[in-house]
């Protein structure tokens, strides 16, 4: 899943991996509510400086930050000359529950070897509230901070995650909630899988989640992050036994 490499004493690079299956409000607000999708859209996002602020690990912002993603999603979809999706939380539901649990069990893989209940996306879905799941996922890890990957870098301080392209050099800051959008949808949009997901004709709907972590590697703050797209057919809603947190 990562690539690591040792290029020097204390001087190291790290590669990203992705895998697939074929998946104006008032700037006084300070969080993301999920009314807000009912007056942003992939055409005025960028204007709302929510999206803008910079990702505090100990205190993030779930539902902003998935709201980034979606948004990214579908301006890139409106770029590729597709319609732009709808917002589906129960889409948004089963993603976030997904990456958690990749998170907190240890995993990356579309499939929960340990737990045999929400094993597959389609009943993880219905876990969240859909009765027709017809889904594609994509799912990806990423850095929490602006680190370009297979770049050379140093350790500042281990038990905070902190990193410098120098010895003693300025700290890579961490990205903002569209920065990091950003980012991690033009990793899935580089890999021909992905890319196909994102894309598809046959979408209608989409949810994001994503869940931080430090890393292993002298706590290198990163995400599992997870796109759920409904194809074919709007969802039927059904009852939601896995709940928004």
């Amino acid at each position: 899943m990562i690539a690591l490499t040792q290029m020097m004493p204390r001087r190291w690079t790290i590669g990203v991996s992705t895998t697939w299956l074929v998946c104006t409000i008032c700037f006084s607000q300070t969080t993301w509510r999920h009314s807000d999708y009912d007056k942003i859209t992939h055409k005025n996002f960028r204007g709302n400086a929510l999206f803008t602020l910079t990702l505090d690990f100990e205190r993030l912002d779930y539902p902003l930050l998935h709201a980034a993603i979606f948004f990214v999603t579908n301006e890139t979809r409106v770029k590729n000359k597709r319609p732009p999706l709808t917002f589906a939380l129960a889409l948004e539901r089963a993603a976030y529950h997904h990456s958690k649990r990749m998170v907190e069990q240890n995993f990356f893989s579309h499939e929960n070897p340990f737990d045999k209940t929400r094993q597959t996306s389609q009943q993880r879905a219905q876990l969240a509230g859909i009765k027709n799941p017809m889904l594609a996922e994509n799912i990806a890890t990423h850095f929490g901070i602006q680190y370009q990957a297979n770049s050379p870098f140093y350790p500042v301080d281990p038990l905070k995650g902190t990193f410098s392209y120098e010895p003693g050099g300025t700290l890579i800051p961490p990205h903002t909630y569209l920065s990091f959008a950003e980012a991690i949808v033009k990793q899935w949009m580089d890999s021909p899988g992905h890319r196909e997901n994102i894309l598809n004709r046959q979408a209608l709907q989409l949810g994001c989640g994503a869940y931080f972590y430090y890393g292993e590697f002298h706590n290198m703050p990163k995400f599992k992050a997870t796109q759920n797209f409904q194809l074919f057919r709007v969802i039927v809603p059904g009852r939601a036994t896995d709940r928004w947190p």
